[in-house]
């Protein structure tokens, strides 16, 4: 086998593996008050629109599902509180889920009115800390969103560091070949 013929053998690999990684289907989820709202996106770029999306919880029981919007997006409301699973499938074999746990489902707490008493008094410790929580998950959920975009993005790093694996392979089957004989 010609160095001419290894040499295109692993170019064709390396492209293989790009266009791979450039079409993986991902979901971003997130619970605002009693409504779980997110999208799918795919590394590289680009939507899953009309994808179907399925919301079941740990026993596998269906609690909602639906098409995606044109950008990829999805709703559901009521959540419960319980763990959940969000799963989008384009239906030509990219699929993802996300799962939510019971602390990411709980309801928000209302604020009830009393009687001579403020509304704050009337809160329980477990409404106030739901409150809280509903709180910092709004502020939270763009951030969470930005970090997943990011994290799934591929980089020129990624790239470089496949290609130099590539040559530090050949490389070192080279001098292999040219030891041994």
């Amino acid at each position: 086998m010609s160095l001419r013929a290894v040499f295109i053998a692993l170019l064709m690999i390396a492209g293989l593996n790009t266009q791979a990684c450039a079409h993986k289907l991902k979901v971003f989820a997130t619970v605002q008050g009693s409504t779980i709202s997110g999208y799918g996106f795919f590394i590289g770029g680009g939507r899953p629109a009309g994808a179907r999306w399925i919301i079941h919880d740990e026993t596998g029981a269906v609690l909602g599902e639906g098409k995606t919007d044109e950008q990829g997006r999805f709703r559901f409301e009521p959540v419960p509180a319980r763990p959940l699973t969000v799963t989008i499938d384009t239906g030509e074999g990219h699929g993802a889920s996300k799962t939510l746990s019971a602390t990411n489902t709980l309801p928000a707490a209302t604020n009830r009115p009393t009687q001579g008493g403020s509304a704050a008094q009337a809160l329980t410790g477990e409404e106030v800390a739901a409150l809280v929580d509903a709180a910092v998950q709004r502020q939270v959920a763009p951030l969470l969103e930005r970090i997943e975009e990011m994290d799934a993005r591929m980089r020129y790093t990624d790239i470089l560091c496949g290609l130099f694996l590539i040559i530090g392979l050949v490389g070192g089957g080279l001098w292999l070949r040219t030891w041994r004989g």
